[in-house]
């Protein structure tokens, strides 16, 4: 990596923020210069832990004939191969020996292939050496192309002076062989190899090169460490976090639209500000197929606090737990605050901690400080590249949790008719937050948390736990309802928590409760269907439901 220049790729940065962001030029402050300190260590993380895969040549390759263009010697002459074996030479070289004192004419009668005296003592040398200078330039050349073929399997950029350094350290191996690796050899070797330079176009993690085989043997050493642990648990003891980002503006990829048209266009409300900053949602759910609450979230704000007009007005729900810092991602004193508010704070016994090997939270300090008599943590990591088949959020949890906040922004973006998108303030994205947090914690969905488990590997049940996904529980009950995501109601207490409602809207829609997965059957009645793990149950409140 030692053509990029750091310097080059700041200034593009910034040409790149000055047209996406209208922010004001000011001297950075002490966060923004740690900000700044911690980017440049990103940099050289990008530049050593990623590497390049190629796609176009440039120019034209080397043609089918350069591949048996022959080797040249300093005075320029073709290095060839030998008619005469090594094996005839040595027995030649042998019988001089032994009768030094045989004329030549003597000599040649056994031996006819030595043409001349000097033949005896070029041979004499090629045996010392190991070969031929033809043979011994072919095994530097078999040498020199299985590690450049070694570095580009790894995607692994070579130079030229990689090349010279192979050949000189194999040409090392073999006394009395003059070699250079000159500019002459190493255009030939490149012809003969079809061997050119291209231009570098995409980057690639090293996860993508790390074998297959390697990644699959630590998920299953990760596995048979963790499984025999989960008998030593209570099955709602066995705890699995993870962070997962949102877009402040989730939009689809994806639409319906007329045949052969030359360009598909979508839209958004703020292309270069929303659908571009993200926050970070962490939940914990646990193998007996619970979520805990609150639900973890850590908002993006540009001073990395909430005001003080922001904090008597932002939205708060028992089940979600807000907090913000300047880049909507966790550091260190999030994951403690994390630790603090989520899992220390009404926990006792003893807890199995599994998580990734993120570094803000693989300093075992963290956890060994927060234990005391009433609560003890076993905290085990999952290897690095192995949380996409390891880690039960990954494997499953995450795509319905996303499935499920994208129902609410498509909703919004066709059907919800407003001048401002509510999704898209603060408030609105907590209450749907929070909203979604309801709905995941219904019984119904208790099996499919456990089959994120079962799925992960970390499972010691016999039996594939049965169940509906989010989107497969909505498919099997179309109810034409009519709908605001504003809506959570208690079957319990007759009451409608959270957001204003005005007028129906028509969709279907899941609502959760505490007492099962409620699907409101219409805005103004009082009718709701239940799906408990128990048969299917119809409650009908005392009053008449009436809206605001």
């Amino acid at each position: 990596m030692d053509s990029i220049n750091f310097l080059s790729v700041a200034n593009a940065l910034v040409k790149i923020i000055k047209n996406t962001y209208s922010y004001d030029e000011t001297p950075p402050n002490i966060e923004e210069e740690e900000l700044a300190q911690l980017l440049l260590e990103k940099l050289h993380d990008i530049t050593h832990e990623f590497i390049f895969i190629d796609e176009n040549e440039n120019g034209d390759g080397p043609s089918e004939d350069d591949t048996f263009q022959p080797y040249t010697d300093q005075e320029g002459n073709y290095i060839l191969p030998s008619e005469v074996s090594m094996e005839y030479k040595k027995r030649a070289v042998e019988e001089f020996e032994r009768h030094p004192g045989w004329k030549f004419l003597t000599f040649q009668q056994n031996f006819s292939k030595v043409r001349q005296p000097n033949y005896i003592n070029r041979w004499k040398k090629q045996i010392e050496m190991g070969g031929t200078k033809y043979e011994l330039f072919i095994e530097i050349e078999n040498y020199v192309y299985q590690q450049f073929k070694l570095c580009r399997e790894q995607y692994l950029p070579v130079h030229d002076m990689d090349l010279k350094k192979w050949a000189i350290l194999k040409a090392s191996e073999f006394n009395g062989l003059m070699f250079k690796a000159s500019h002459s050899w190493l255009n030939t070797f490149k012809r003969r190899n079809r061997i050119v330079s291209r231009k570098i176009q995409k980057l690639v993690s090293f996860r993508a090169v790390k074998e297959v085989e390697d990644i699959q043997q630590d998920a299953e050493d990760f596995r048979a460490q963790i499984v025999p642990l989960l008998k030593n648990f209570a099955h709602n003891k066995i705890f699995n976090t993870d962070q997962t980002g949102f877009r402040y503006e989730m939009v689809s990829a994806r639409t319906l639209s007329t045949q052969g048209e030359r360009y598909t266009f979508g839209s958004c409300s703020s292309p270069k500000n929303k659908c571009t900053h993200s926050y970070t949602v962490q939940y914990v759910i646990t193998y007996a197929g619970d979520i805990l609450d609150p639900v973890f979230i850590c908002l993006q704000e540009n001073d990395g606090t909430f005001g003080p007009r922001v904090l008597d007005t932002m939205f708060i729900a028992p089940n979600i737990y807000v907090t913000c810092t300047k880049s909507g991602k966790l550091n260190r004193s999030k994951v403690e605050e994390f630790l603090d508010e989520i899992i220390v704070n009404n926990r006792n016994g003893n807890l199995l901690y599994i998580q990734d090997m993120w570094t803000g939270q693989t300093d075992r300090r963290l956890y060994t400080s927060r234990c005391t008599d009433d609560l003890n943590m076993d905290v085990r990591f999952i290897p690095e590249h192995c949380t996409d088949v390891c880690q039960p959020l990954d494997t499953y949890f995450h795509r319905q949790l996303k499935y499920l906040a994208r129902q609410f922004y498509s909703f919004e973006s066709v059907h919800a008719k407003t001048p401002t998108p509510q999704l898209l303030t603060r408030d609105g994205l907590l209450k749907m937050q929070s909203l979604v947090h309801y709905l995941l914690s219904a019984p119904v969905f208790r099996n499919m948390i456990k089959y994120c488990w079962f799925s992960s590997g970390i499972w010691d049940g016999e039996d594939r736990p049965v169940f509906r996904n989010v989107k497969e529980f909505e498919t099997l009950h179309l109810q034409r309802v009519a709908y605001q995501f504003e809506c959570i109601f208690d079957a319990k207490s007759n009451a409608v928590n959270g957001f204003d409602l005005r007028g129906p809207h028509d969709l279907p829609v899941t609502v959760g409760g505490k007492y099962g997965l409620f699907v409101m059957s219409h805005i103004d009645s009082n009718v709701f269907l239940t799906l408990n793990p128990t048969p299917l149950m119809i409650l009908t409140s005392e009053a008449r439901v009436t809206f605001p």
